[in-house]
């Protein structure tokens, strides 16, 4: 019923017995977008999965509790994983969703595979820059979130620390020009990814200078998408990105202030 359950339901399921998935399935966010293609995919209102007489529904954010007494009602089971406040969850949430499709070994090798990946992350040296996360939107990531996890996962600092970030919020373009971070990471940039407004912050110059001047790492959107969900494949691709451009060999430069500029014109 939303695009998170999508790729729950893509990652076990047999094709064949896939009724439907939301319409946000085959979105830039998707992780398994190619597994969508050819399936068929609804708004997920009631009406329209109750015509499907599905067995079971999955939904992560989507809808509230009402709609599962709804579907209770008429005898269509419905799946909720918890919220996941930290990767163990995460693998716990890919278990039970394995279980509920019946494909409880395959939830097994599935979480197995990724523990190992998690492992191999974890055991590569650090790399001693420090990165700033940007969104289009000009917010960025700070300690606690799920982006700041991934980054120090892929052995990067942030600058989080530094410009006092915790949770999400928006960045202070005064401190990030006193205190400017060694490499960018940027997400959710593809065109149509997400709606801008013309008056954001993140058409700020400060912006555009630093992935101008910055090493700069652009991470799929789909990677970053679902919370925790997809953090290895997030952090391996980080990883590989800052090894192909060097990171892993440079030293932090210079604290040397950015050069500040008005935001751009919000007519362009």
């Amino acid at each position: 019923m939303d695009f998170c359950a999508d790729q729950l339901v893509l990652s076990f399921a047999e094709r064949a017995n896939i009724v439907a998935l939301s319409e946000d399935a085959m979105g830039l966010h998707s992780f398994y977008k190619a597994k969508a293609e050819g399936l068929k995919v609804i708004r997920s209102s009631a009406e329209e999965v109750l015509m499907l007489k599905p067995d079971l529904v999955f939904r992560t954010w989507g809808r509230s509790h009402a709609i599962d007494q709804l579907y209770s009602r008429v005898n269509v089971g419905t799946f909720q994983p918890p919220f996941a406040i930290d990767y163990e969850a995460v693998l716990n949430t890919f278990t039970s969703a394995a279980e509920a499709l019946g494909k409880a070994e395959a939830g097994k090798l599935y979480v197995q595979g990724m523990r190992e990946r998690l492992l191999a992350l974890q055991a590569l040296e650090s790399i001693p820059l420090k990165a700033v996360y940007l969104t289009p939107s000009g917010f960025t990531a700070g300690r606690g979130t799920s982006v700041d996890a991934v980054i120090h996962l892929a052995g990067l600092d942030t600058i989080a620390v530094d410009l006092g970030l915790n949770g999400w919020g928006e960045l202070p373009l005064e401190k990030l020009v006193m205190t400017p971070p060694d490499v960018v990471i940027a997400s959710f940039f593809e065109e149509g990814a997400v709606h801008v407004s013309n008056w954001s912050s993140g058409r700020h110059g400060v912006f555009g200078n630093l992935i101008k001047d910055l090493p700069s790492i652009l991470v799929p959107s789909h990677l970053m998408s679902c919370g925790r969900m997809f953090t290895v494949d997030a952090a391996e691709y980080i990883r590989a990105e800052a090894e192909r451009l060097g990171l892993d060999k440079k030293l932090p430069k210079s604290t040397a202030p950015l050069q500040a500029e008005g935001p751009d014109d919000p007519a362009d």
